[in-house]
């Protein structure tokens, strides 16, 4: 009998193939440079769809992978069975607890609003068009990150299907060990169907963008070095350099241009936020500044970054110290005098809450880097994706000197080697995670990570 025909024998409500209409849509992602083709998919209407396919995948020995929003994939898939849980979107906001408890096919763009209505704000990332599982199980690094930290500090449970558990509550109180490997271990326990998390009672920051000319990034970037650790635990930075189009959705002060944008997001009165963004307008006028107060439901605009979806090369690296010499070597490959075909490069700074789990013992690596390194390269006319992996690389190893041990899984790109990947966590977290995974999927059912990299199991394996 067939996987297919199996899977719809125990009740899985959706099995499609790719001859079926739906299937090319169930699999849609933002990377449409990566192909993702299974030979099943199963799209999953409610938890059970879930819990029966997992049981079905147990008994065949079948690998699975898992697809939220498509965010993340660091390979093609072109076999195997795939589960999506992009139907499981409800959201239910309880005010008196501040907590959302949250489907896990969601983007944060339903969850931040629902919040809002309440006077609430959920820990999400800089783009809330992302999924909510994937973001959360990598840790979660959002714009207000050094006030609040990692978003996954506010995960208060998972209900998670295992090959070796089924159905499952995962809390500090219940199985705490998985609970802790959840949170910024990314995957390779099975498939979460639900998450509830603890909201912020807040519902407006100071929020928005500093934007700098070309000419200007020499003295932004080394203002920004002196400047950016120096901020009080309520506020959090980072700094990109842009290529934008010329289009018309594009500001006009800045549209087609090569610009330096400061984001900037704080907790304080605008008036506090005035005086500590005074060193970078004192070192160059922007051509824009757009920060003031902001209701929380925008949290978006503070970084702007992408919702269509695109073909996309990128890569990551952690920072332990932006010095004069970083600058110089980053600028000179990937300044706005380089050629490289790059769309964004940028630094997130991490303070203050960043380096303190407040949700307990977690599995999120990278606390310790002063700043993450983000190296993007969208698809441009004629530049093949080869090219742009190079360049991707090309910026990222000008860095190497001041390169930290650890990175953030959730910004490992396919320009990253697999030691990147498995350098997403210290050998202590590593081994954690393996004994985690081998308890509760011993056939290794679920890939880790989300797609296998070139010589990743050598550096995994316990």
């Amino acid at each position: 009998m067939s996987l297919s025909t199996t899977l719809r024998q125990a009740g899985v409500s959706r099995v499609l193939e790719p001859r079926d209409d739906g299937y090319s849509d169930a699999v849609a992602g933002f990377d449409t440079g990566q192909p993702i083709r299974p030979d099943i998919v199963v799209d999953a209407q409610t938890a059970a769809d879930v819990a029966s396919a997992v049981a079905v995948a147990a008994d065949h020995t079948t690998k699975v992978t898992v697809l939220g929003s498509g965010h993340g994939l660091l390979r093609p898939i072109h076999h195997g069975l795939a589960i999506t849980v992009r139907s499981l979107t409800g959201v239910r906001i309880d005010p008196a607890a501040r907590t959302a408890t949250i489907g896990a096919g969601c983007s944060w763009d339903p969850v931040v609003a629902a919040a809002a209505q309440h006077g609430l704000a959920a820990p999400c990332g800089s783009a809330p068009s992302v999924g909510v599982t994937g973001y959360l199980l990598g840790g979660g690094c959002g714009p207000l990150i050094s006030s609040i930290g990692f978003s996954s500090d506010y995960v208060l449970s998972f209900d998670v299907v295992t090959p070796a558990d089924g159905p499952i509550t995962v809390s500090a109180d219940s199985h705490p060990e998985l609970f802790r490997a959840m949170r910024g271990g990314k995957c390779g326990f099975g498939v979460v169907t639900s998450i509830v998390v603890r909201l912020l009672p807040f519902s407006e920051i100071v929020g928005g963008g500093l934007f700098f000319a070309a000419e200007d990034v020499p003295k932004v970037l080394s203002t920004y070095a002196e400047w950016a650790p120096g901020l009080p635990a309520t506020s959090t930075t980072s700094v990109a350099l842009l290529r934008l189009p010329a289009v018309d959705t594009v500001p006009a002060e800045i549209r087609g241009r090569h610009i330096a944008q400061v984001r900037f997001a704080s907790l304080d009165p605008i008036s506090n936020s005035d005086s500590q963004l005074a060193a970078l307008t004192g070192a160059a006028r922007p051509l824009l500044n757009t920060v003031g107060p902001l209701p929380y439901a925008r949290i978006g605009t503070v970084h702007n970054d992408p919702t269509e979806p695109m073909p996309v090369a990128n890569g990551t690296a952690s920072l332990d110290k932006l010095t004069p010499a970083t600058i110089d070597a980053l600028l000179t490959a990937a300044g706005p005098d380089s050629d490289l075909p790059l769309s964004s490069v940028e630094i997130r700074t991490l303070g203050h809450a960043a380096h303190q789990p407040t949700g307990g013992d977690d599995s999120v690596g990278g606390r310790s880097a002063s700043h993450i390194l983000n190296v993007y390269a969208a698809q441009a006319a004629g530049i093949a994706d080869d090219t742009r992996l190079a360049a991707v690389r090309t910026a990222l190893d000008s860095t190497t000197p001041w390169q930290g041990p650890t990175t953030l899984i959730n910004f490992v790109g396919r320009a990253n080697t697999a030691a990147a990947v498995a350098g997403s966590w210290s050998v202590e977290q590593r081994d954690r995670l393996v004994k985690v995974r081998r308890e509760h999927d011993p056939d290794e059912l679920f890939a880790f990570p989300p797609q296998p990299v070139d010589g990743l199991a050598s550096g995994l394996s316990a």
